[in-house]
């Protein structure tokens, strides 16, 4: 006789959004404890900025014919397997980042990135399966409120832990979340969407899902809001210690600054809730604009520890609104029938985010200081906002 598990999410197996939600944040804590302790290590290892951006510019180029794999890879496995291998390929990263070389320290971000980037797309399959039109801006709410949660607290859990016990501590733990939230995942048992089938063999080009998805103009901009504020956010999480050390603060504190920054999130939802007034392309346009400015004055502002971080608080809530309602225009978009096939491409915006911008990060930091860096995202994001206005009115 089957064991059955005594609590069920539903009795048809049906996931709601505060379950995907908890899903979410489990996954997103065991990226955020290492979210600052990734680039203190590596900015150690390589020497400087510029090395660690090459090492994050490797990683990320090796990710992205996987991820642009993973339409195939359901066909054969599942997701629910898919899902579960990336559990293990996340798990397989912990002693690899152990060995403290610049080799394991790449290849360790690989096997980190591909499985996160495999992992938000399952999720944000079973978002659309099973979560209706209606309720998306609420259930991507509550997802980004448990990644909030996760991204105030475990940063400075993971730099306090890095110099107080040893370097080996943040990583042996992240490991530990990526074992809970494969276990969590399975005792859930959530189902495959009876609405959609398993993407067909003539779908699984790689070549043409891309020249569909990119052919449709406005899949196309569904596409530049998520790469933006992604880049926005590997900006952030990669430089933003950076800044900081250059600031003079301790190494044991940056994640608690990092943490306290992004604990703006707890009142993006209700600046949020400006969508109900504004309609969601006039909110994405004002989110990216807000943060646009902000970055832009942080580079060019004389380095200050108040107004610095006062101009990245303010910044972080213009991209925390955008990961509240930024998938929105996709969702709302794309038909069941090659949503498979299309939230592959999609999902890319976080590889080629962490391609892009480690890639020309390094080349301004030929010429420029950290400063420059974040003077151009400023520019990057200011420019996005004026290119989303071409949104259909659907959108809302």
């Amino acid at each position: 006789m089957p064991i059955r598990p005594p609590i069920r999410i539903a009795q048809d197996r049906t996931p709601s959004g505060l379950t995907l939600a908890g899903i979410y944040g489990l996954d997103n804590i065991s990226r955020a404890v290492l979210s600052s302790v990734v680039s203190i290590n590596g900015l150690e290892l390589f020497g400087s900025a510029y090395g660690m951006s090459i090492s994050f510019f490797i990683s990320s180029i090796v990710c992205i014919p996987i991820i642009l794999s993973a339409g195939f890879l359901i066909r054969v496995f599942s997701r629910k397997i898919l899902f579960s291998i990336s559990c293990l390929v996340a798990l397989m990263s912990v002693p690899l980042f152990l060995l403290n070389t610049t080799e394991g320290f790449i290849l360790a971000n690989i096997f980190r990135m591909s499985s996160a980037g495999i992992i938000m797309m399952c999720i944000s399959l079973y978002t659309m399966d099973f979560i209706s039109k209606n309720q998306l801006a609420s259930a991507e709410s509550r997802k980004i409120f448990m990644a909030g949660g996760a991204y105030v607290l475990f940063p400075g859990i993971g730099t306090w832990s890095y110099v107080n016990i040893g370097q080996e501590a943040p990583y042996l733990l992240s490991g530990v979340f990526i074992i809970l939230l494969g276990l969590v995942f399975w005792f859930l048992r959530i189902k495959e969407a009876e609405q959609v089938r398993k993407p067909k063999e003539t779908h699984l080009s790689i070549r043409k899902n891309l020249m569909i998805y990119f052919r449709n103009p406005h899949m196309r901009i569904a596409y530049l809001i998520a790469l933006a504020r992604s880049s926005a956010w590997v900006v952030f999480f990669i430089y933003g210690p950076v800044y900081l050390l250059n600031l003079g603060v301790d190494t044991e504190y940056i994640g608690f600054i990092m943490g306290a920054i992004i604990s703006i999130l707890f009142f993006s939802s209700y600046f949020a809730r400006l969508a109900t007034f504004l309609g969601i392309r006039q909110t994405i346009f004002y989110s990216f604009l807000l943060s646009g400015v902000c970055f832009t004055l942080v580079g060019i502002l004389p380095p200050s520890n108040f107004f610095g971080i006062l101009l990245l608080v303010i910044a972080t809530l213009g991209i925390d609104m955008l990961d509240i309602i930024g998938n929105i225009p996709f969702m709302r978009m794309v038909t069941p029938k090659i949503r498979t096939e299309m939230t592959t491409v999609f999902s890319t915006w976080r590889e080629f985010s962490l391609v892009l911008t480690p890639g020309i990060s390094a080349l301004i930091l030929t010429i420029f200081s950290v400063s420059g860096v974040f003077s151009i995202l400023g520019f990057v994001l200011i420019s996005a906002a004026f290119l989303t206005k071409g949104m259909p009115v659907r959108v809302d």
